[in-house]
């Protein structure tokens, strides 16, 4: 294990609330588009996360485009339940603010694993610090780097990647872009009931939760 997987491990295994997965929500319409415009069966979450959206995203009737629902696999090494090596060819992957975690010097493998899994990929990738700090003192996006350094990167891939990155972390006024998602009872009742005192955050998860 390289250093930035293993913070990222003992990350998930003392913070149960943290990286579930949430921002899939964020993304989902991009998604949808990919799985409506080409047919895609077969997903592969490539830095899962604990993965607790998939159920909500995409393993129900409501998936445009889909309505038996997507075969998704989630994938993740530095978490426990997700981290057996997949195999085989995906019609999908996507790999959804992950690539910012990864140390600089591991960035081209790990974007050599990724794109060996399928040829069409979604990636987002965040170019700015994360709110948490790990255990070795370090900001929990290891490498932040500009759009123009990651195409360089992503150069060899352009005919297979949709890439989209977020550079600001207040995005029109509000923060859509956080790393962790749980709410409490009162937050929980709103949703039952869709209340109007909601924010734009929660009236977002309000809506996955009610499909």
């Amino acid at each position: 294990m390289y250093e930035s997987l293993i913070e990222a491990t003992k990350f998930h295994a003392v913070n149960q609330d943290n990286w579930i997965g949430e921002a899939l929500a964020e993304y989902k319409h991009n998604i949808f588009n990919l799985i409506k415009e080409n047919n895609i069966k077969t997903i592969l979450d490539y830095g899962c996360g604990k993965a607790k959206f998939h159920s909500i995203l995409f393993n129900n009737r409501k998936v445009p485009g889909s309505p038996m629902g997507i075969n998704i696999t989630p994938y993740d090494p530095a978490v426990a339940q997700f981290s057996n090596k997949p195999t085989g060819q995906y019609d999908l992957v996507i790999c959804i603010d992950v690539m910012e975690h990864i140390q600089e010097d591991k960035v081209d493998e790990v974007l050599k694993d990724i794109f060996s899994y399928g040829n069409r990929v979604f990636l987002t990738i965040t170019c700015y610090p994360a709110i948490q700090t790990l255990t070795n003192g370090k900001n929990a996006h290891y490498t932040i780097k500009d759009p123009d350094w990651w195409k360089e990167k992503l150069k060899p891939y352009n005919e297979s990647c949709v890439v989209i990155f977020q550079t600001k972390p207040d995005r029109g006024g509000k923060k859509v872009n956080k790393e962790e998602w749980k709410p409490n009872k009162t937050t929980l009742k709103k949703l039952e009931k869709n209340d109007k005192s909601l924010d734009e955050t929660q009236k977002e998860k309000a809506k996955l939760l009610n499909n």
